[in-house]
Order: structure tokens, then sequence, then C-alpha cells
């Protein structure tokens, strides 16, 4: 069964229908470390998930590049902008490593909550963790100091300082490589 459709079932029940539907949907893809998934300024896109690899979201602004999340396996993930309003993205998505993606596209995706309203529950469900998430990020950018949100992301995924480079970690955590060296060595 596909990596999507069993994501999907972590949030509610999937009919059989439902899910043949989608397995005719989804598309499967290979991607290289540095495709783009999402470029900054696209209305169309996809809902994707990844099941190997890692990705990167970040915006580009004056010439410079701010990672704001990671996307790991098992990860359901697009841009918010262009996936719930159509509107154009305000950020990039890319392959950090190479990765097998998962993609349905927006137009799909909400031509399946018509036809299958148990999606509208899975999807509010994936809604509300992703508002969560967020809500954290927030948090944490605006009351935890430098330190204990590299100590919380290092607790929640270890796997980051082995498979994310450095440079990428600062940006994330909103701090200078060298704040981040320093940090390290405590």
């Amino acid at each position: 069964m596909n990596t999507l459709i069993r994501l999907f079932e972590r949030y509610g029940y999937v009919s059989p229908s439902c899910k043949e539907a989608l397995e005719q949907h989804i598309q499967t893809s290979h991607k290289t470390k540095g495709s783009i998934l999402l470029k900054k300024g696209q209305t169309t896109g996809n809902l994707f998930v990844l099941e190997k690899g890692l990705v990167r979201g970040y915006y580009e602004y004056k010439e410079k590049q701010t990672d704001v999340w990671f996307g790991f396996e098992n990860t359901i993930l697009g841009s918010t902008y262009q996936l719930y309003k159509s509107r154009p993205s305000l950020e990039y998505i890319e392959c950090m490593e190479d990765c097998i993606v998962h993609a349905l596209s927006n137009q799909e995706l909400l031509r399946f909550y018509k036809d299958f309203p148990e999606l509208n529950v899975i999807g509010r469900r994936f809604t509300e963790d992703y508002c969560l998430l967020l809500e954290e990020r927030a948090f944490q950018l605006q009351t935890f100091s430098a330190v204990e949100r590299y100590h919380d992301l290092i607790k929640r995924h270890p796997e980051t300082l082995f498979r994310i480079p450095l440079g990428n970690i600062a940006s994330y955590l909103g701090i200078s490589a060298e704040t981040l060296s320093r940090i390290r060595r405590i």
C-alpha cells in the first residue's frame, strides 16, 4: 500500500473505494538531492509524502535563504499558501537527499474531499497537527534561547546532526553558524 494512504489511515478510516481511487492518482517519483519540489510563486502544486529521504522548506528573501522546516520520512508536507488557498507559494521545497516522493495534486485532493467525505476528517486532523507544530515553533522562536531551541531539535530529531548540514541547522534555529558552533561546544 502507498505511503500516503498509510499516513492517511493514521488519521482515520479510508474506505476501499477511496484507497483504490487514491492509488490511481498518486504520483510516485524518485528525486535526486538538490531537486526542487516547489518554487516560490508557484500556484499549483501537490500534497507530498516523503517515503525516503529528507527535504527542507525555506524562504528566499533579499538573496538570503532561511530554513523554516525539515521533512523526514513518513511526513505529509506541502506549501500551505498554495495547498489551501491556491495562492502563490511563499516557500521553496528542496530535496536534501535522494528521495522517494508520493504526490497528489491539489486539484485531485479537493476532488477527493468532495467525493470521499472521510477524507475531510483526515484532512482536518492532519491540518490540526500541522497547526500545533506551527504554534510550537512560533512559541519556541519567541521564548526559547538558541541553546534551548538547539537541544529541543536534537531531542525531537536526533538524526538531524547526521543528515542536515550545520549551516541549515543554524538557519532553522535563527542563529549564525558561529553561534551554533559555540552552542555545540557547551
